[in-house]
């Protein structure tokens, strides 16, 4: 197993703190922006905190709010309350600390998948991963080496114009056979471009600083994340400094898995290549 792949597996291995209070770290590969924290990496480690409370069935809501940027160098504490405890759906509350300062709020629904009737728009049509170039490698990410996460796009630079990006991705290599490990590592890697969708049309605005702010993914069916699962991402609206994305996530077979939202900071000034600071997150 590739050391990615150990130090993410690590840093999904939450220490249990006290009943229902958790402990969580970053280090490399869960920095983001400037040494932030990563907001996939919060989101991911709130996911696995909850998911540890819950019994009913698996997840099919996140609903998250990135409150503080979060430091990269110092543990996160994570605390659930059991909102709902019912037959069918189970609900929590998980509340990210570092020191006495919140920095993150999420709530999780999990209910048992039943069978039902079933619709989904299709899989856009795009070049296979395997004929595209790692994203982090082409850009020259610092530190590009030690993501564990696989994104590969037939744009990585970000030159097109109009508000949609995709992205192919998976992990470095397999994941051991863990339902909770596998939704977990496609929660962190979802947040990866999402930020930079709405800031693609607006390249002349000047150098692009940006944040997230909160971050929604429902999911439809239960996640193998050793396939390859395409991210397909569109702006429908960006002002008054913040940014929409919508997102779209299948299995390489075209099976939606689940559908993501974002909204973000978007600030610009005149200096250097609009993108630049955009393309310099995870």
């Amino acid at each position: 197993m590739s050391d990615q792949i150990e130090r993410l597996i690590a840093r999904l291995d939450l220490e249990t703190a006290a009943a229902d209070e958790f402990v969580g770290s970053a280090g490399p590969g869960g920095r983001g922006y400037r040494e932030r924290l990563y907001g996939g990496l919060v989101a991911s480690q709130a996911y696995v905190a909850a998911a540890r409370t819950a019994d009913v069935g698996p997840i099919h809501s996140l609903h998250l709010y990135f409150l503080r940027p979060g430091e990269s160098e110092r543990p996160i504490r994570y605390e659930v309350d059991r909102i709902k405890q019912g037959r069918n759906f189970q609900v929590r509350e998980v509340r990210a600390f570092q020191g006495e300062k919140r920095i993150f709020q999420m709530l999780a629904s999990f209910t048992a998948n039943v069978p039902g009737v079933e619709h989904q728009d299709p899989m856009p049509e795009v070049p296979a991963p395997e004929a595209l170039p790692n994203r982090d490698r082409v850009r020259d990410k610092p530190g590009w080496e030690e993501q564990p996460i696989d994104c590969r796009t037939d744009d990585p630079t970000g030159e097109r114009s109009d508000p949609n990006y995709w992205i192919w991705m998976r992990p470095m290599q397999p994941l051991p056979d863990d339902p909770v490990l596998h939704t977990a590592a496609l929660v962190f890697a979802s947040d990866r471009a999402f930020l930079s969708t709405p800031a693609l049309p607006h390249k002349d605005a000047g150098e692009f600083t940006g944040a997230s702010l909160d971050h929604t993914i429902w999911f439809h069916d239960v996640v193998d994340f050793n396939e390859w699962h395409l991210h397909a991402m569109h702006s429908p609206a960006a002002r008054h400094e913040r940014g929409l994305a919508l997102g779209s996530i299948y299995r390489r077979n075209g099976r939606r898995v689940a559908s993501s939202a974002q909204e973000g900071a978007l600030r610009f000034n005149s200096m250097g290549n609009g993108l630049e600071r955009s393309l310099n997150r995870p």
